[in-house]
């Protein structure tokens, strides 16, 4: 079965099944976006952009993992009793409107553009900002990100965008995810001086580090990415199941 949804989902990219028959096949296992994330990204990225919305954000909650409970709590906050949310992101007979501010901070936990979570039908091959525009926090220095490198306390995740201004009035963009073993820190539109001054930032805290560079889902857009753990193995578990496709890493 596994097998056939991968290839079932090769078909439809490809145009030689419909999306219909693509997403009947599924029941609660969508095996073949968590692998086409950890292994192919581009791949993952065309995938994406042939769904339609509400499948496209389906496929995302399934490639990320996320439980209803710990998604909504990402979305709208730690007290909130919206239980029909993510029902209704991922329903097609439903045309409930969402604001900017929880469409943007569903695409920065997915890392993917803010049109890819609020246009439906084929959005463009291109990377853009506009999620940190509604839902990214200021900060002034890169130092001020050091107190926010902390793990979960509990089991659920906690994922956030920050916008922070260099000293060449170039903005940087980073996306901050914290779960109860791992850091995960990514860092979009960079220059040498701002990835100095966050691999300063992550070796002040008493963890082990290892970056390298990711692939998005859209072609020809990269970016950086830091995972900090207390010890190896966490990491090396995140390596194997979601960044399958990297070959060299880096220690800080």
């Amino acid at each position: 079965m596994k097998e056939d949804l991968l290839q079932l989902a090769l078909k439809f990219i490809h145009g030689e099944i419909d999306e219909i028959t693509y997403i009947s096949r599924h029941d609660r296992d969508w095996y073949e976006v968590k692998e086409l994330a950890a292994t192919d990204p581009i791949t993952f990225g065309i995938l994406l952009r042939k769904l339609s919305l509400p499948y496209r954000r389906k496929a995302l909650i399934h490639a990320f993992s996320l439980r209803t409970a710990e998604l909504r709590t990402l979305l709208l906050g730690d007290f909130s009793e919206s239980s029909s949310t993510i029902f209704d992101l991922t329903n097609p007979l439903k045309s409930r409107r969402f604001s900017n501010e929880l469409l943007a901070q569903f695409g920065i936990i997915h890392r993917v553009p803010f049109d890819w979570a609020y246009k439906d039908r084929l959005v463009m091959e291109r990377w853009n900002f506009k999620n940190y525009d509604f839902s990214g926090i200021a900060l002034t220095c890169m130092e001020d990100l050091i107190p926010l490198l902390r793990m979960a306390e509990d089991r659920n995740r906690d994922v956030k965008g920050y916008v922070i201004q260099t000293n060449t009035d170039q903005e940087c963009y980073i996306r901050l995810e914290s779960r109860t073993d791992v850091i995960v820190v990514d860092l979009y539109q960079n220059d040498l001086l701002s990835l100095d001054k966050l691999m300063s930032a992550l070796k002040s805290k008493s963890l082990t580090w290892s970056g390298f560079i990711t692939q998005s889902v859209v072609p020809g857009h990269r970016y950086w990415t830091f995972i900090g753990a207390d010890n190896e193995s966490a990491i090396a578990r995140i390596m194997e199941t979601e960044f399958k496709y990297i070959q060299n890493t880096m220690r800080l």
